[in-house]
């Protein structure tokens, strides 16, 4: 037993003080060299960032000077610049001025903790910040801007044009950027910030906000409107996962500031939480967005003439984001109000561009369906009661280089549907005389009544069937079988707007027109466009009212010329005679004019005659009547246009030499089936 307490030590003693002709220990050896080298390197550089960090510092805060110049056009000046602490910087007196432009910026004080090693390269990174009485104030008009110069660095032609279609390299460049922002504690008081463009100025005040790295609070305060925005936020996990919650303080909701006006975008919520992973999977970045919002107002003029609002909904999706494109996984779902949907989205550069979306509603409750609608889109749909359910399906996708071949599906399927209860519009009134409010474009012109009272009101028998005929031909051939949409229509339509980079041709059905023009407002908004098509479908599908009866309102009431509405005044103003007198000739001269009444005008010579470039429109609906048989080969054997102006609007002819304002593209829009 002694004996091996002896043993144990030597062995150890053994063990570290080997002959150096050891490998292991001249390892060792060569290692502790090493680190003392470059321990006596640090504290080198230590010692020398401590005697000069001041002149380091001004040398590094020159060339971030410069290099804001050169790229930016941006001056920034500081009163001072100098360490308060071995590792705190503090600056006073702060101005960032664009060249040629107003102040963006004054900053009393600034403290930001440098990397101090950065500083022996000329750059002041920093991963803490704090903020002390600013102003910051943005111009935005085109006789005053000071947020040019964030143009700067496209205008140097720092981004290579390799990059211009790589997502992935560009998602990474903002994950990178937000990751150091998100990784820097920043805290801020007393901060007032102005926007000041061509129509409106806005102005918030930051008393306080603090964020730790770990958890943010603070408060954005509207002082002009008394609104409160309270902010907290919290790093979930660093560098992958955030939180975000933003709530008014008080009941009343005003409009997020500093949002766009002059597009006409608004915004305003009651709260809005959100939660954002990301991390990289499959060669490409995935982002996985939870939205959660409440009472959430939203505004835009292509969208709607009043505030869309949602009471509440849910969100939860997943991006992908690859070199060539991205897309929305056909996992992501939405809830509006208890009815939910799943959502696709793609758009890929690579061979081709191509667009994709669909969207799918499992089956649901009529009521649980209508409720869901967006308050301010479907105004005459509110207090609808229904019994039932409704599944609804959305698939389109287009090659960008083959538009023709365009698939547009949409489908609203029903199930034991019934309405019990009208909401704040009876679509079936239209059987019944009732009175018609006529515009001109979203100008209200008069009142029509539409029924027998009126005697200018033309039943359907007492019209040329021959009017009747040419109408359907030239807006919707298949009317009086369809359920009120015709899809190929449709994909032809946006091809061709796609091809022509322009609305020039729409999809719409008599169905589709008779509801705009009775039910809806004239204005040209996607919650016009939506209603308009819900409102369709439940009277054709439903068979609210009979084709018959459509027609018949629909000729009585459509815009036929200046201040000429329904067919008695349109075959009076244009000819002198009543419906049922009309050629075959006129009704199709009538059926021509249809999408633009008020160019008439245009299509004669000073005499009154038909200009002989509407030829060829006049024998397509000609053999298409001809075709269905509506008329023999012999009514139309050398078929001429011959119409010649008998009424009112042979005063209003004037001569022209152009075909149409516009030329050829404002002719008569043939739809092919």
């Amino acid at each position: 037993m002694q004996g091996e307490k002896i043993f144990a030590p030597t062995v150890v003693f053994k063990h570290f003080f080997k002959p150096v002709s050891n490998h292991t220990t001249f390892e060792f050896m060569k290692r502790e060299r090493a680190f003392g080298l470059w321990l006596i390197f640090l504290i080198a550089l230590l010692v020398l960032i401590a005697i000069g960090r001041d002149s380091i510092l001004q040398w590094a805060f020159k060339r971030e000077q410069a290099h804001l110049k050169a790229s930016y056009h941006l001056n920034l000046n500081v009163g001072s610049i100098k360490f308060i602490k071995w590792n705190r910087v503090q600056l006073h007196g702060i101005t960032a001025q664009p060249e040629g432009a107003d102040t963006l910026a004054i900053i009393q004080s600034l403290e930001i903790k440098p990397a101090l090693l950065s500083l022996l390269t000329g750059k002041l990174n920093f991963n803490e910040l704090k903020i002390d009485s600013a102003v910051i104030t943005a111009f935005n008009s085109t006789e005053r801007n000071n947020l040019l110069f964030l143009r700067g660095r496209q205008a140097t032609g720092e981004s290579s044009g390799s990059a211009k279609h790589n997502f992935y390299e560009r998602a990474e460049d903002l994950k990178s950027n937000l990751f150091r922002l998100l990784n820097t504690a920043v805290e801020i008081s007393d901060m007032h910030l102005s926007y000041r463009d061509t129509t409106f100025v806005e102005q918030v005040f930051v008393p306080h906000l603090v964020y730790d790295g770990h958890h943010c609070s603070g408060a954005i305060i509207n002082e002009q409107l008394s609104d409160t925005l309270d902010v907290n936020a919290e790093v979930l996990e660093r560098n992958k996962s955030y939180q975000l919650t933003i709530k008014h303080r008080g009941i009343m909701l005003v409009y997020l500031p500093f949002l766009n006006a002059e597009r006409g975008f608004k915004c305003r919520f009651q709260s809005v939480t959100a939660e954002v992973k990301l991390e990289e999977a499959g060669g490409g970045l995935q982002i996985s967005p939870t939205v959660a919002v409440e009472n959430f107002h939203v505004r835009h003029w292509r969208l709607a003439k009043e505030d869309v609002v949602l009471p509440s909904a849910q969100f939860r999706g997943l991006i992908k984001i690859k070199e060539d494109g991205f897309e929305l996984d056909s996992s992501s779902t939405g809830t509006f109000n208890h009815a939910s949907f799943r959502v696709f989205t793609s758009y890929q550069t690579m061979p081709d561009t191509v667009f994709a979306f669909s969207l799918h509603m499992p089956e649901t409750g009529s009521d649980t369906f209508f409720n869901a609608l967006p308050g301010g889109m479907f105004n005459t749909l509110k207090g609808i009661k229904c019994s039932g359910t409704l599944a609804y399906d959305l698939q389109f996708l287009i090659n960008t280089r083959q538009p023709d071949s365009l698939i547009f599906e949409s489908q609203l399927r029903r199930k034991n549907f019934h309405i019990i209860q009208t909401g704040a519009e009876d679509y079936a009134r239209i059987n019944e005389p009732f009175v018609y409010d006529a515009f001109s474009g979203e100008q209200f012109v008069r009142h029509i009544v539409v029924g027998p009272e009126n005697p200018e009101f033309t039943p359907l028998n007492h019209i040329s069937p021959n009017l009747l005929v040419a109408i359907m031909q030239s807006e919707d051939p298949s009317f009086m079988v369809h359920r009120g949409f015709v899809p190929e229509s449709f994909r032809e339509s946006i091809a061709q707007n796609y091809k022509q980079h322009r609305f020039a041709r729409g999809g719409s059905t008599i169905s589709m027109q008779l509801v705009k023009n009775v039910f809806l407002t004239r204005n040209k908004t996607i919650s016009r466009k939506a209603e308009e098509a819900l409102i369709v479908y439940l009277i054709e599908n439903l068979g609210l009212v009979p084709k018959e009866r459509m027609m018949e309102v629909y000729l009585n009431v459509i815009e036929w010329g200046p201040n000429v509405y329904g067919v008695t005044e349109a075959a009076r103003f244009y000819f002198n005679e009543r419906p049922v007198e009309l050629t075959l000739q006129e009704c199709i001269f009538l059926a021509a004019i249809i999408p633009n009444p008020k160019y008439f005008k245009y299509q004669f010579d000073k005499s009154g005659e038909l200009k002989g470039y509407m030829g060829d429109f006049f024998k397509i609906i000609a053999n298409r009547m001809v075709m269905r048989g509506y008329l023999s080969e012999r009514d139309t054997f050398n078929f001429v246009p011959h119409v010649k102006l008998n009424g009112p609007a042979l005063q209003m002819v004037m001569p022209m030499d152009s075909v149409l304002p516009g030329g050829e593209d404002n002719l008569p829009v043939i739809d092919n089936e």
